[in-house]
């Protein structure tokens, strides 16, 4: 049984994608406060607290999704339990993933899975995505070791399963 962990790098990702939104939104909050100084009957008193306040409540929220998500992913772990091989070598009975988030166990039957995806950006493999028989997708991204999670991954599912 393997266990998978988010990363260190995806944390600081989302920070740093959180400090960007809040330096943008200063940029245009301070841009318009400027323009609202210079021609205040073009750039009104309503503009310059509609758009700061609208910015702000955007913000607010998004630091508030980010603490929720490192509350919650702080003890999150997914397990790949492989499957049952027979005795001519092919998988008698498929995986699970285990996902457990709040301490609370989810699993999925890999034989739920139709179709693997990988995706890819710059040569380095940023996510991966799950097609299941419903129609729906789980999307993995940010786990430590991604390319060894879809490698396991690739094993524990039959073969034809892969979409790149």
């Amino acid at each position: 049984m393997e266990r998978f962990v988010v990363g260190k790098e995806e944390k600081r990702r989302r920070w740093i994608n959180v400090g960007w939104g809040l330096l943008f939104s200063g940029a245009i909050i301070a841009t318009v406060a400027f323009e609202h100084q210079q021609d205040p009957e073009r750039y009104g008193g309503f503009l310059l607290w509609s758009v700061a306040s609208l910015l702000g409540a955007a913000n607010l929220a998004n630091v508030f999704f980010l603490l929720r998500y490192l509350r919650l992913i702080g003890d999150h772990c997914l397990e790949l339990v492989p499957g049952k091989v027979s005795a001519r070598g092919r998988p008698a009975r498929p995986g699970k993933l285990r996902f457990l988030t709040a301490g609370k166990w989810t699993e999925l039957e890999l034989e739920q899975v139709t179709a693997l995806r990988l995706f890819k950006r710059w040569g380095k493999l940023r996510h991966i995505q799950l097609l299941l028989k419903n129609n729906r997708g789980i999307r993995l991204e940010g786990y430590q070791d991604l390319p060894r999670l879809a490698e396991s991954l690739q094993s524990e599912l039959p073969g034809g399963k892969l979409m790149s």
